[in-house]
């Protein structure tokens, strides 16, 4: 990037002095282009050529550090720039401001200075208003940066050179033309590497740590080792140093490079890089490990334990890192500071402190167990708990009670069923744990899990509210936003779509705001919104939902309900788009990963999600034969509700297609007095839509009004839609209509129906029939994959008219996306 008065940032800047008032000051660290910024202002000012613009630099304060204050006298030039004032002699040139009217005289003088006490500008703006621009009216904006590396740079490497120039404009200018030069850059090369090459370390070098006194190289350079420098950790290190002072002085005189946010300290990458990985200055490597280690112990004692391992990892003493997990404990590194620390911690662990460390191994047995190994994580488990009865490790031994939660807590994470008095024991545990916060809270909010899928509600919801109480208490963050996960997937368990969406929004914020960079929370957050966007029938974003949930899993961060959720919307949407033969072969692949992972529990749900949908075409006309092997297991006493759901619905399939029909309603009967009891909105939903379709089938027409009409009281009352479409599509249309014309509906419901109605026609469409030819041809060219531009050249159209078309195939064909489009295609084509 050469700054150039056709530059928009360049121009902004002229513009800005040439609008400023008699004296303009540009204050900012060597490399933001203060002066050529001063001259084409002072052209600006005066015009194109040179004649009646003074020039004052380093040549001339050299011979003369009077000289600019003596051509000021003088008065033979209009506009007047003193570059590099603080090589001047700022005393005189501050009395002869005092002495001159300037705006009197239509005069304007430009200094450019490397900080603010380069001149005595206080004393100076007594007489004569001084317009500042410091480093952050200097500094590039990020759509300058932005559009600079896009014209400049290939993509592999733009991100790597915009995160090392930040906003300095002579980084970006030097990066920038070394790596479009560089026949080569290679991932391997360190940011080291690549701030030597590009020669911008030996600009920081000479032009900035060559003005610094060997203490205040050595302070930076002490500051460069934090991941997030704070003026209070740099006084802790060393009081009698106090560095802190030195760091605070040096933000204020060189901001722009060094700069300061209340107590933290940012530098600026490149300099950070070359004082931290390059050669030690002067002081600043005198007992490195010793300060490093100082470090590291205030942030552990403050409990910034991923900036301590980083700390002791670069000390060269990873022992350091055992201690302050020991100290700490593996359950409250993770409940009050999150995962991603207890994660660090683990990965900056030697493999010989790993073993020797029972926390450690413990923190390792929650990275796999949150990591979808469950396999891994239970063997981890069964060794600790080996070694620790052999050494006689019991109750009440803090190790003892943190690993009977890991327990409980795989046992949630691998959807192994709990023995019938886990929920005793996790009473019993919270109580013991009263006065502490973050314990307490951890404990609540797997009595919260345990209950809600046993559909205890009530005591689920208690547990939670307690669990969220706790939580803020003990600050955790963490546990708050999972609890608000928690809490939705009740609220879709009851199918309150709107309650569920509103705690997702919650629980999103907390994510963006402090753990963005948890894959497994945005999993989490996916299958969740997934979900609830799939009951409302918006089929494109859950689509997208389902490819940062269950587009993952199984190598990735759950538990039952999520799996449930996940996997229960992937099945659905793939039998929209695909049609079942391919879904139930998708089925099949997933169910085999899920067993090798070692969650044969959720292998059996996603099986009998399986044989639901299979039933749900055998019901609408569409038979298919059940895959062999594939058998709904009997629920169990400690079973889910889930479980239930699904295994009832494929057993009652089953009894229908075994032409047992009594026995299958008085399943249904049963199971929706059960789920009615508990308040299962969802399961009897689809225990009243199956009952209806079979209603259907039998002929039973009064009976299939009836079920139709309480099943879109609970639909009219939840906002969920598309489960209509998925179980009982083609049946619906002549009930609905009867409905309507026998005002069965109250308004609410009259209104749900005929919403339902319109979407069934909009869905079902008109059908490829309807298509026109040119329609055929845009949906032809789609599947084949071109895009709007290739389509519109092959057919000699405009994309403008390829995206009508698509419109229209859209609307006759019920679909919103060019996926299903395709897939609607497909199944019409094959009819």
């Amino acid at each position: 990037m050469q700054l150039s008065p056709t530059d928009g940032h360049f121009g902004r800047l002229v513009e800005r002095i040439v609008a400023g008032g008699p004296v303009v000051a540009l204050c900012a660290p060597p490399g933001f282009y203060k002066g050529r910024l001063a001259q084409a202002a002072a052209r600006r000012l005066h015009g194109a050529g040179t004649d009646g613009i003074a020039v004052f630099g380093l040549w001339e304060h050299g011979r003369d550090p009077q000289a600019a204050a003596e051509g000021l006298l003088a008065g033979t030039a209009p506009v007047t720039v003193i570059e590099e004032a603080g090589a001047a002699d700022g005393r005189l040139l501050a009395q002869v401001l005092d002495r001159i009217d300037l705006e009197r005289a239509d005069r304007r003088v430009i200094f450019t200075i490397h900080q603010p006490g380069d001149l005595p500008l206080a004393r100076m703006a007594l007489r004569t208003p001084i317009d500042v621009l410091d480093a952050d009216a200097l500094r590039l904006r990020p759509q300058d940066i932005a559009s600079t590396l896009k014209g400049s740079l290939r993509p592999a490497i733009r991100a790597r050179i915009q995160a090392l120039a930040g906003a300095w404009p002579v980084a970006l200018d030097v990066l920038t033309r070394w790596a479009a030069s560089a026949r080569e850059v290679s991932a391997s090369w360190s940011d080291l590497d690549i701030v030597r090459e590009s020669g911008l370390g030996t600009f920081i070098a000479q032009e900035v740590l060559a003005s610094l006194t060997p203490a205040e190289c050595a302070a930076l350079t002490h500051a460069s080792w934090l991941d997030a420098p704070d003026l209070a950790t740099l006084r802790a290190i060393d009081s009698q140093r106090r560095e802190d002072t030195v760091v605070a002085d040096l933000a204020y005189r060189l901001k722009g490079l060094v700069d300061r946010q209340g107590q933290r300290i940012h530098l600026h990458p490149a300099l950070r890089v070359l004082l931290r990985d390059g050669p030690q200055t002067a002081g600043a490597g005198e007992d490195r490990e010793s300060l490093l280690l100082a470090m590291a112990d205030h942030y552990s004692g403050t409990g910034q334990l991923a900036e301590a391992a980083t700390l002791a990892r670069m000390a060269g003493n990873s022992g350091r890192i055992r201690e302050y997990a020991d100290a700490h404990g593996a359950l409250r590194i993770w409940i009050v500071h999150g995962f991603p620390v207890l994660r660090e911690l683990v990965e900056k662990s030697s493999v010989e402190d790993v073993a020797a460390s029972l926390v450690l191994r413990m923190m390792d047995c929650i990275v796999h167990l949150k990591g979808g190994r469950i396999r891994v994580a239970q063997h981890l488990y069964e060794t600790l708990a080996a070694e620790m009865a052999q050494a006689g490790i019991g109750p009440p031994d803090p190790l003892a009670r943190d690993l009977e939660i890991v327990r409980v807590t795989l046992l949630v994470y691998g959807c192994s069923l709990e023995r019938t008095n886990d929920l005793e024991l996790l009473r019993g545990l919270t109580a013991e744990q009263a006065e502490d916060a973050a314990l307490r809270s951890f404990l609540s909010t797997l009595s919260c899990i345990l209950n809600s899928q046993r559909a205890r509600f009530d005591v689920a919801r208690a547990s939670l509210i307690d669990a969220r109480a706790q939580a803020k208490l003990a600050a955790s963050h963490y546990n708050v936003m999972f609890l608000f996960m928690h809490e939705a997937a009740i609220h879709l368990a009851e199918a309150r779509l709107k309650q569920a969406r509103t705690c997702m929004s919650e629980a999103r914020r907390h994510w963006q705001q402090g753990f963005a960079h948890d894959v497994g929370v945005e999993t989490v957050i996916a299958a969740l919104t997934g979900s609830i966007e799939y009951e409302a029938g918006q089929l494109t974003s859950a689509r997208n939902s389902v490819r940062k949930s269950a587009h993952r899993m199984p190598d990735a961060e759950a538990w039952f309900d999520i799996y449930f959720l996940a996997y229960e919307t992937m099945v659905r949407l793939n039998r929209i788009d695909h049609g079942l033969g391919t879904t139930l072969r998708a089925i099949e692949d997933e169910v085999g990963k899920l067993r090798a992972q070692g969650l044969p529990r959720v292998a059996d749900l996603v099986t009998g999600i399986g044989l639901c949908i299979v039933g749900e075409e055998a019901m609408q006309g569409n038979e298919s034969p059940v895959p062999p092997g594939w058998i709904a297991p009997e629920p169990g006493p400690t079973a889910s509700w889930q479980e239930h759901e699904v295994y009832t619905l494929a057993r009652f399939y089953e009894l229908r297609a075994d032409g047992a029909r009594d026995l299958a309603d008085a399943l249904l009967e049963t199971a929706l007095e059960r789920a009615a009891a508990r308040g299962l909105e969802r399961s009897r939903l689809r225990f009243l839509l199956a009952r209806f379709s079979a209603a259907c089938i039998d002929g039973e027409d009064d009976r299939a009004r009836d079920l139709l009409g309480a099943a879109i009281a609970i639909g009219a009352r939840t906002g969920t839609r598309q489960i209509f479409r998925d179980m009982a599509g083609p049946l619906l249309a002549t009930p609905l209509a009867r409905l309507r014309e026998e005002a069965r509906l109250d308004e609410v419901g009259l209104a749900f129906a005929e919403t339902l109605g319109n979407r069934l026609r909009d869905r079902g469409g008109a059908g490829a029939s309807a298509l026109s030819e040119r329609e055929r041809e845009v949906l032809r060219l789609l599947e084949g994959g071109g895009s709007d531009k290739r389509i519109a050249r092959q057919l000699a159209i405009s994309e403008h008219g390829v995206r009508y078309h698509l419109k229209s195939i859209y609307k006759k064909l019920g679909v919103h996306d060019r996926v299903s489009a395709i897939a609607a295609g497909r199944r019409f084509a094959s009819a």
